[in-house]
């Protein structure tokens, strides 16, 4: 083999080789860090399944077009009332249902909060 045609070789691999590696360098410092609004974020699959268990059974739905939304913390007054009838929801429960009724109806409160 030519040695000419052999240095090239190596050549072209470690090119290769250093695009890769700074390829991959380049794509970790790119990974986004959680910001506060996405540590918020509530699983919304589980506050449905607890909303549709413990407020269906009296509620038909929250999504009444004619009514102005609520600020996240008026949903959780309202779930605070609620336990006075019975509701019985944990904190962490609480704070789900808050978090999603808060969602769906989110740029329909009166003041965002």
């Amino acid at each position: 083999m030519d040695k000419s045609l052999f240095v090239r070789k190596i050549c072209f691999v470690m090119l290769c080789v250093l695009f890769l590696a700074f390829g991959g360098i380049f794509a970790l410092a790119e990974t986004k860090k959680p910001s506060a609004d996405d540590k918020k974020k509530i699983d919304h699959k589980k506050a449905y399944a607890i909303y549709k268990q413990k407020c269906l059974q009296c509620h038909d739905s929250v999504a009444d077009p004619e009514k102005p939304g609520r600020t996240r913390d008026e949903w959780l007054l309202v779930i605070e009332t609620m336990h006075g009838y019975g509701l019985g929801l944990t904190p962490k429960e609480t704070e789900l249902v808050g978090g999603l009724l808060y969602n769906l109806r989110r740029g329909m409160e009166k003041d965002p909060g």
